[in-house]
């Protein structure tokens, strides 16, 4: 004589809700950090060429050390947290 068994597993929607938003929230918290990252100098010359051969560059930095500015003579880069790779944008382009 055969006797089928089954497994018979319950899970509320609470529980249900909770799982989702913690995957949801570690998922949130990971995927930006692997986007934002650059590669280390690859493309630097490409995108903020902002000094010439013969020129050089003036860095300030304001009181607390957030905002980090970077000046030549081809153009203006700004950071906002810290002069962290990934957060510098080219403000202003010289010619």
């Amino acid at each position: 004589m055969r006797v089928d068994s089954y497994v018979d597993i319950r899970i509320s929607r609470r529980l249900l809700l909770a799982a989702t938003a913690a995957i949801s929230l570690l998922v949130g918290l990971l995927i930006p950090t692997l986007i934002h990252a650059q590669r280390v100098q690859e493309t630097y010359d490409e995108k903020f060429n902002i000094a010439r051969d013969t020129g050089g560059v003036g860095v300030a930095v304001s009181a607390d050390g957030k905002h980090v500015f970077v000046v030549g003579p081809e153009g203006i880069l700004v950071s906002d947290d810290y002069g962290r790779t990934g957060t510098w944008v080219q403000t202003v382009r010289l010619k």
